[in-house]
This record gives C-alpha cells, structure tokens and sequence, in this order.
C-alpha cells in the first residue's frame, strides 16, 4: 500500500529545482496543496546529514503482527525508492534490521502503546541522527476506539522519517493532505509530493552541489518553486 505513493515510473522526468540554485532532481511527483514545508535544522541546531548513504533499521515490540511489520518496512522502502530514482543514487536510504555491524543512522521503533493521546508517531533526532523514530497502534481504552490499522500505521511511520530526513511540516498544517501535514486522512490519503523531494534537495544542496556539508539554508521551502 505505501508504494502506491511513489510516482510511476512512466512520470518520471529530469527537472530543474529552483530551491537549491537550478540542481538536477530526476523524478517527478505528484503536486500536493501544501504552501511550504519548514525545514528543521533551521530549529534544531545540527538536525542535518552531514552524510547521504543513510542507514534505517526496525526494532518491533513482540505483540507486533506480520502486516504492521510490513507496513513499516514498506513505508521505508517507498523513501528508499524514491530517494533512488530522484537523486539517481546520491542520497541514499538502506533497511540495515538485523545488521550488527554498526548503528543505523535512524532507526525506528514500534511500540503498540507509545504516545498515548499526545502522538501517533514522534521523530526524536539529534545532532546527525535520529535513533528515536517511536510509531504506534493501540489508543487508550478509554477513547474507545480501534488500533491503527497497517495502512494507516504506514503512512505514519511515512511522515515520521520525512522528519528523520529534515523535514519539518507544511505550513498550512491542519488543511494539507501532504504527506507533511495533518489533514490526511480525513481530507484525503497522503500525497509523498514534488514538494517533500525538491525541499530534500534543498535540505542536501551541499551533497547536490558537491561541496562540503553544511546546514541547509533558511526555510521554509516555498512549495510553489517546484
């Protein structure tokens, strides 16, 4: 379900983006309603890659089923794929669960429980990192209502490494159906959109543009530049 969200291949074309000084983004996504997206390190002092091969791994409670660990593996290969076919290979997303060669650069962990009535998914990233990705299912018995189901628990653990990879949400928060905003999914299913990857790239100019890394600069990313 959460591969539906990545542009057909028979879509994809080279193009311009205007966000990060003319750079080459070689996809094209579908265009969502979101104004701008706030780009995070411009909050959270060192929350950037200062590294484009980034690692991602799984860490599940017990209780997990087979479709919720689906969902949230297909939700990182959709980001996986897309970064592929966007960047042609410079900025990069590898599944590592299992791998015990060394720490993932963002790893997330589903806790059936986590969040309570505060949140669905949190991002909790550092200084070049995010270990601390907690997504969850289950909703406090007393609002009476059901768990998450796979789908939806995906396109949370979608949004949740969109934060992983710096980017904050739209501006238009409650009205965007991007997959950065919160009007999914009573205004409509989430859009992965043109936007979310051109403000990537503008995340990763230093990367695109082959020069030392650095901070991405002042956001938020004017989604209209796409």
């Amino acid at each position: 379900v959460c591969l539906s969200l990545l542009a057909p291949a028979s879509a994809l074309g080279g193009k311009k983006d205007p966000g990060n000084g003319g750079a080459a983004v070689s996809c094209r996504l579908p265009e969502s309603n979101a104004d701008a997206l706030l780009i995070l390190s411009n909050y959270y002092p060192g929350y950037w890659w200062d590294h484009t091969d980034l690692t991602i791994a799984v860490q599940v409670h017990p209780s997990a089923t087979r479709e919720q660990l689906a969902a949230i593996r297909g939700a990182i290969a959709t980001w996986s794929d897309t970064l592929q076919e966007c960047f042609d290979g410079l900025i990069t997303l590898r599944d590592v669960t299992g791998s015990k060669r060394k720490a993932a650069d963002i790893v997330v962990h589903y806790v059936p429980t986590a969040g309570g009535i505060v949140f669905g998914g949190y991002a909790i990233c550092g200084d070049h990192g995010c270990p601390n990705i907690l997504v969850r299912s289950d909703l406090p018995p007393s609002l009476g209502r059901d768990p998450y189901d796979p789908e939806y628990l995906g396109w949370v653990t979608l949004h949740e490494i969109g934060h992983a990879l710096g980017l904050g949400h739209t501006t238009n928060l409650l009205e965007s159906t991007d997959l950065m905003g919160y009007g999914w999914p009573d205004l409509g299913d989430p859009v992965l959109s043109d936007c979310d990857i051109d403000a990537l790239a503008f995340v990763f100019a230093w990367a695109i543009e082959g020069t030392t890394p650095t901070p991405p600069g002042e956001g938020p990313y004017d989604c209209s530049l796409d």
